[in-house]
């Protein structure tokens, strides 16, 4: 699971993804960006993706966000899309181009345990997680934010200082109810970016 979300508009993020095609060397393939009627269906991976494909094509080796505005928070612009690691590196190039506050969570469990928080406030940085590599990994970098449950960071068992819940508690104390239903509708229209390369 990958949560991400900016403390913008959608003008913003879009203005935003400009500056950076502009200064990205597209020489061998393509970037777009399009806007898409969410018609109120719930904004799951697999509808954003049936939207798109009922809109245009896209090519298998294509990389997509979608930026829509969740109905529970309309004062952020949350990013899905369908990439394995939830495309940190536009997560990370969006937030130093936006300047706002951002947030990132992202949890896997199964052969590859992880548990990750990542924040930009005022362009600092803040990392938080928990890996299972040959053996447990606790990490952080930045400043600690004043909602992080701290204390879980001290547990005696590394496995215990970083999880799911915790994780959806952080992003509930900046104004994310990723649990409630609403977050996965907006009645905006959604924000397509993608990539195309040729092979």
């Amino acid at each position: 699971m990958y949560i991400t979300a900016f403390r913008c508009t959608i003008d913003a993020i879009q203005k935003a993804l400009l500056g950076v095609m502009s200064k990205t060397d597209h020489s061998n393939g393509c970037q777009r960006m399009l806007s898409l009627d969410p018609r109120c269906e719930e904004l799951s991976l697999s509808n954003l993706l049936s939207l798109l494909s009922r809109k245009e094509y896209v090519s298998p080796n294509s990389y997509t966000a979608f930026f829509y505005r969740p109905l529970n928070a309309p004062d952020f612009v949350c990013m899905r899309t369908p990439l394995e690691d939830g495309w940190q590196t536009l997560f990370n190039v969006l937030s130093l181009e936006l300047a706002v506050e951002s947030y990132r969570i992202s949890t896997s469990s199964g052969r590859d345990d992880f548990y990750c928080f990542q924040s930009y406030q005022q362009g600092k940085e803040r990392v938080v997680y928990l890996m299972k590599d040959t053996k447990w990994i606790f990490y952080e970098k930045g400043e600690r934010l004043a909602f992080e449950q701290s204390d879980m960071y001290a547990k005696r068992r590394i496995i215990d200082r970083l999880n799911e819940p915790m994780l959806l508690d952080y992003l509930l104390q900046v104004g994310l109810n990723a649990r409630d239903s609403l977050f996965y509708h907006s009645e905006d229209n959604i924000l397509v970016f993608y990539c195309t390369w040729e092979s």
